[in-house]
Order: C-alpha cells, then sequence, then structure tokens
C-alpha cells in the first residue's frame, strides 16, 4: 500500500514496508561412537548468542518504483536440544531482534479535491500528480520467533541436517515522527538443509540453504496516528482540512524467501557467518480507508481503496556467534 504523501501538510504519510528476516538457522551434528576420517567433529546440544549487521533494500517494482533501504543490527539466541536415544534428531529453538533505521526513495503525490456534486460538501478527495522524492531516519524494528525440527545423516567427509518447521515475525515501521505507523505479523514455513564438513585442523564450514514459504501475512496501517492537516487553496480548489483517516488492514497469502549462508566455526566458541535472504511477497487484497476532510466548513468522509503492492526484499550480511556450552 502507498499512501501518498503530501508535502503541503503537517505531516507526510510514507508506508513504509521492510520485510526484513536474517535468521540463518543453528545446525547441531550428533553422531554415535567417534567421528569418520574427514568428517565434521561431534556437536553437543547447546546454545549459541549472535550479534550481526546487515543491508537491506525493499523495493516496489513498478512505473513509480520506491526502494526502502537502511542498515540493521541484530541480536540473535539458538538453542539446540538432542532428542532420542542415539541423538540424530534435535530440536531448535530461535528468537532474533533486529532494529535501525529507513531511507525512502520514491514518489509522493499530494491531497486534492475534485468537484462532485455527490458530496456533502461538494468535492472529492484525490491524489494529484506523483513526483520523486525522498525521507530518511524512520525507526524500523522486528521480532521474531521459529521452532524446528532435523534429523543428522553422518557421511565420510560430510554430514547432512535437513529440518523444518514453524516461523512467526513481528515487523514494526515508523515515520520519523510516528512510532509503529505500520506493522507486519507473518505466519510462514521455514525448511532447510545444512552441509558440514572440517577446514584445516581445526576449523568446521557449515553451508546452509533454506526456503520459506509464507502461510499467511497480516499488515495493519495506523493511519489514525497521522492526524490531520490544512492544504492551502489553489487555482482551482479552495483550501481544506484533512481531519483524518481509519486504520486499514491487509492480508496477503502469497510470498516465500530464499536464504543462503557459509558459516566457519573457529574454534569450538566462536563462529562468523556471511549470509544473504531474499523475500518475494505477491500483491494482497484491496482494503478501505476512510478520510475526513473539510471543505468551507462542511465535512465530509469518503472511502479510498488501498493494497500491498508486489514487492522485493535483498539483504546481506555478517553474524558472529559465541556458543554457550
Amino acid at each position: 500500500m502507498l499512501s501518498p504523501p503530501w508535502s503541503t501538510m503537517s505531516r507526510r504519510p510514507i508506508l513504509i514496508v521492510a520485510a526484513l528476516i536474517a535468521l540463518i538457522p543453528f545446525p547441531v551434528f550428533a553422531q554415535t561412537g567417534g567421528a569418520k576420517p574427514g568428517a565434521p567433529p561431534p556437536a553437543s546440544a547447546g546454545h549459541e548468542l549472535t550479534f550481526g549487521l546487515g543491508w537491506y533494500d525493499y523495493v516496489e517494482p513498478s512505473d513509480t518504483s520506491i526502494s526502502i533501504h537502511g542498515a540493521k543490527f541484530a541480536g540473535e539466541y539458538s538453542g539446540v536440544f538432542s532428542i532420542g536415544g542415539r541423538r540424530h534428531w534435535f530440536v531448535r529453538a530461535n528468537a532474533r531482534a533486529s532494529f535501525g533505521s529507513t531511507n525512502y526513495d520514491g514518489w509522493c503525490g499530494p491531497w486534492l479535491i475534485t468537484p462532485n456534486s455527490a458530496s456533502p460538501n461538494g468535492y472529492a478527495l484525490d491524489i494529484g500528480d506523483y513526483s520523486p522524492c525522498e525521507d530518511s531516519g524512520n525507526p524500523d524494528w522486528y521480532l521474531e520467533g521459529r521452532g524446528l525440527a532435523g534429523r543428522v545423516f553422518a557421511g565420510q567427509r560430510w554430514a547432512w541436517s535437513p529440518e523444518a518447521g514453524i516461523g512467526v515475525r513481528h515487523l514494526s515501521n515508523g515515520l520519523a515522527d510516528v512510532g509503529g505507523y505500520r506493522t507486519d505479523k507473518y505466519l510462514y514455513v521455514p525448511m532447510s538443509l545444512t552441509a558440514r564438513t572440517t577446514i584445516g585442523s581445526h576449523g568446521v564450514l557449515s553451508l546452509n540453504f533454506e526456503y520459506d514459504h509464507l502461510i499467511r501475512g497480516w499488515q495493519t496501517t495506523y493511519q489514525s496516528k497521522l492526524g490531520g492537516g490544512d492544504v492551502p487553496a489553489t487555482a482551482t480548489a479552495p483550501a481544506f482540512t484533512i481531519n483524518g483517516f481509519t486504520d486499514i488492514a491487509f492480508d496477503q497469502h502469497s510470498g516465500r524467501a530464499l536464504r543462503a549462508s557459509a558459516k566457519i566455526e573457529m574454534g569450538r566458541r566462536w563462529s562468523v557467518e556471511p549470509y544473504w535472504v531474499y523475500w518475494n511477497v505477491g500483491d494482497s487484497n484491496v482494503n478501505y480507508s476512510a478520510a475526513t476532510f473539510t471543505v468551507n466548513g462542511i465535512s465530509a468522509q469518503q472511502q479510498l481503496g488501498f493494497y500491498e503492492p508486489r514487492n522485493a526484499t535483498s539483504e546481506a550480511g555478517v553474524k558472529f556467534s559465541f556458543r554457550i556450552r
């Protein structure tokens, strides 16, 4: 949904969507008996703390394409627990928090009114021609939780670990003076495969590939937080006041993500992990928000239709982890 900002009012509603997720599975590989020559050493269940830095770019491709981008700092916890007597099966719990600010490069359109005899005040609310604009310093954060189960298959030189589970995400986008202007809630199914092998005399390399399937998304834009503002008269219309908007919600049912990472374990405690994430989410349904505006002292309410457009988000970064026994 693009809520077109207006340059002549006290606030400019720019909808900011940053479908930013940077979760890479923390694999556990457990073997019975001794490790085979060249195979990765056994790894017991345990806990891991992670911090990282990433850069992402959210794009809505169209004739008036927009980009929302910025750096994100993150903290993460992963806990892996062996199940079953032979310890080939495991479950993993993961929680992540990410925060930063976003910059908007795109298009803005001013609010205007046009004559309409069916309206109580004789006018209809409309949007003028779009022009390039930008905005910066908008707060952005999200919390995410995942639960997965997997199994270890140990080979001569490699160990393989498929896993799957369920994930939820809560994202909050804000404007510079309006915190939590928009929220996203996603329910999705992560499915991943990790391959692990020894490198050098003490290191371990883990390569991870993951596919996430969106089950459902819920978005809410709190347009009521924007309040209202005055728009001056033009050569074709009198001055008018926008009194406010009602909140609006959408559902999304089409979306998927691809993730890849390469984790290098330097000893038994520390590891470094470059990662890449790509999300692609389809159009939402159309929904309506009620806008109230006043012309010549007479107020009218009008329904405006919006939708969440198809979008793609790319993210790349690096994570540093410390393992706690």
